[in-house]
């Protein structure tokens, strides 16, 4: 018996079609995309990189639009300090009554910026030369500006700093030794003396290497003798 003869099978003339439409697809997909990419609103692209450049830089003036067109006037905003006062008034107002007097005294200098209230104590208001022993009149001071920071709320940081005098004893054999046992000694005597919680507290010991005055002078390494208590402004790192 003879073997039946298969039916030729109908060529598809109209295939290309589905490969064009592909093509097409692609083509609209990438210049839709690159449009997309090209387009850009002028004003909210410029509102856009001035907040994000005073996020990072608070410093810098914030941009608010005029209501009479797009062009922009410079407002200057206020500093975290102010703010930092604006949201402690009464504490701050605390901090500044208790101090007044011993800044009177030149005990002590007081001095706000962007992120922190610093309480800068002299080494001759607190310690005896090359220790970390308490000088007379020392824990009065202590006790003053510990009364006022009590009850204030954030970080303190408590930085001890010398000049460049080596100060090389068998107890501090260098001057980071001294500026740490320092800072360390005021810490602890807020704890005792004032139950501060420990959680809020750090100490550290910056030695000669954070001057802020030449130490070419006498006056110059007396200023650096010192204690910068640091009062951190809200969710400013230790």
């Amino acid at each position: 018996m003879a073997r039946k003869k298969r039916p030729e099978e109908h060529e598809n003339h109209e295939r290309w079609l589905v490969s064009y439409a592909d093509f097409i697809t692609l083509l609209f997909a990438f210049f839709t995309s690159m449009y997309a990419m090209s387009s850009v609103h002028e004003g909210k692209f410029r509102i856009l990189s001035e907040s994000l450049a005073v996020s990072f830089n608070p410093s810098l003036y914030t941009s608010t639009k005029m209501q009479e067109g797009p062009r922009f006037v410079r407002e200057q905003r206020p500093s975290i300090a102010t703010e930092f006062k604006d949201v402690n008034a009464g504490n701050y107002k605390k901090i500044q009554t208790a101090l007044r007097d011993l800044e009177k005294d030149k005990k002590l200098t007081f001095i706000v910026d962007n992120q922190k209230v610093v309480i800068r104590i002299s080494e001759t208001s607190l310690f005896k030369p090359s220790s970390d022993e308490i000088a007379e009149g020392g824990y009065e001071v202590l006790s003053e500006v510990g009364a006022a920071l009590k009850d204030m709320p954030g970080q303190l940081r408590i930085e001890g700093h010398t000049d460049n005098i080596p100060v090389n004893t068998q107890r501090f054999p260098t001057n980071w030794d001294l500026s740490s046992a320092r800072a360390l000694k005021v810490l602890k005597y807020f704890i005792d003396a004032h139950s501060f919680d420990p959680a809020r507290l750090s100490a550290v010991g910056h030695g000669e290497y954070r001057p802020i005055d030449s130490n070419d002078t006498p006056t110059g390494r007396g200023k650096n003798r010192r204690v910068d208590i640091m009062v951190m402004n809200g969710d400013v790192p230790m």
